[in-house]
């Protein structure tokens, strides 16, 4: 019987400990890619839903895209003001008028309301209006314009007063300590990128764009008069693993509320904004006008770089606080300085006032329609309230 000799002995054991190296090594790597591959998707969890946290905001609630104005910001943090919906009046059968539980602010549109009537199951649109209760600080009430069958519920949905409800405010904040991003609103303050597999968040940044993708604001702050002119955010942060791996996530959200987008301004005295020229002009509507007093007036006064400028002054009466405020009078200046015209129109201050028509067949409007045969204003425009003794107004501009 043939037998192995110790040297075909050694060399066995030497080729079986070399595929045995190999296979250990290929096995090694296979769970080291493994190991990596998951890594990297917990990455891509974290991030993608902390993203869409900050966009879109957590079930049932507002995220960044929803934001109607933006309060304060910097490029680790930024304070908004998201709708705010009272749902805590049910119709009464006789009753009409229903206070809401916070403040509108002066010069949005008036709530939304929605009533979910007794074995339905989704809410529906109903007709109400907002009662004019002159500049009284008193909670604001809406008046329903419809029956309702009893043990209905209501709810309305409008822009919250932030100068005196401060709890209807949201920052978004990057806590460099931490290593996470938080939130803090009337709930308190808690991470949203808190997770169970241990992921940090580094390097966040916020910067804040115009309409026409530029830059607002230097070194990431901004002045309040630069506010109207943002209407996205690019968001960027590096979320970072246990093991030390790094995943960069950038985003940019659109400001479906933001002025520049709606076309919508809040006005207030003192305000500057931007408007097309008056012939390029195709809206210019003075609306939402709110908080109005017997004897109040508004003065708007439109400045271009070419041509003359000019200037709106309008008053403003009601008998008693319980009568709806009428426009009593507009006077029109061009220049200002120079009366082209006046009428006492005596309508309803709720319908607002077409910036387009005024005057016969819009003669001494703003747009094209001028006196002097040339362009009324040129070039770059800029209007500005000289006046506001009225609670609240805002102007919709369409290019």
């Amino acid at each position: 019987m043939k037998s192995f000799t110790l040297i075909e002995l050694l060399i066995a054991i030497v080729i079986m400990i070399m595929i045995s190296a190999v296979l250990y090594f290929s096995l090694d790597t296979s769970f080291q890619s493994w190991d990596v591959s998951q890594d990297n998707l917990i990455l891509q969890q974290v991030s993608s839903r902390l993203m869409e946290e900050l966009s879109e905001g957590l079930p049932g609630g507002y995220g960044l895209r929803d934001a109607l104005e933006i309060i304060a910001g910097d490029r680790d943090y930024i304070t908004v003001v998201m709708p705010w919906t009272d749902d805590s009046n049910s119709f009464h059968q006789g009753v009409a008028t229903y206070e809401l539980n916070r403040h509108i602010k002066p010069g949005t549109s008036a709530p939304i309301a929605e009533a979910l009537m007794p074995e339905q199951k989704t809410y529906q649109l109903i007709p109400a209006s907002l009662l004019d209760k002159g500049k009284s600080e008193a909670l604001p009430q809406v008046f329903v314009k419809v029956a309702l069958p009893a043990a209905t519920r209501m709810r309305f949905t409008f822009h919250p007063d932030y100068a005196i409800d401060g709890d209807v405010a949201a920052t978004y904040r990057y806590d460099s300590s931490e290593e996470a991003v938080l939130i803090e609103d009337k709930d308190g303050t808690r991470s949203i990128s808190k997770n169970p597999f241990g992921v940090k968040i580094t390097d966040f940044l916020i910067r804040y764009f115009d309409n026409s993708n530029n830059e607002v604001g230097s070194g990431g702050s901004f002045s309040q008069n630069e506010i109207p002119q943002i209407s996205g955010l690019e968001i960027s942060f590096s979320a970072v693993s246990k093991k030390g791996n790094t995943r960069v996530t950038k985003s940019f959200i659109s400001l479906r509320n933001a002025s520049a987008h709606s076309g919508n301004f809040t006005l207030r005295e003192g305000s500057v904004i931007s408007i097309a020229n008056s012939a390029d002009i195709k809206a210019f509507l003075l609306t939402n006008l709110r908080g109005i007093d017997n004897g109040d007036n508004l003065i708007l006064e439109a400045k271009s770089d070419k041509g003359n400028d000019w200037k709106l002054s309008i008053r403003f009466s009601r008998l008693n606080m319980l009568s709806t405020p009428v426009i009593e009078q507009y006077t029109i200046e061009y220049p200002p300085g120079n009366k082209i015209y006046s009428d006492n129109p005596r309508t309803s201050a709720e319908g607002g006032l077409n910036l387009l028509m005024l005057g016969p067949s819009g003669l001494y409007d703003y747009d094209t329609d001028e006196v002097t045969g040339e362009l009324a204003l040129g070039g770059r425009v800029k209007l500005e309230v000289k006046r506001m003794d009225i609670g609240g107004a805002s102007v919709f501009v369409r290019p």
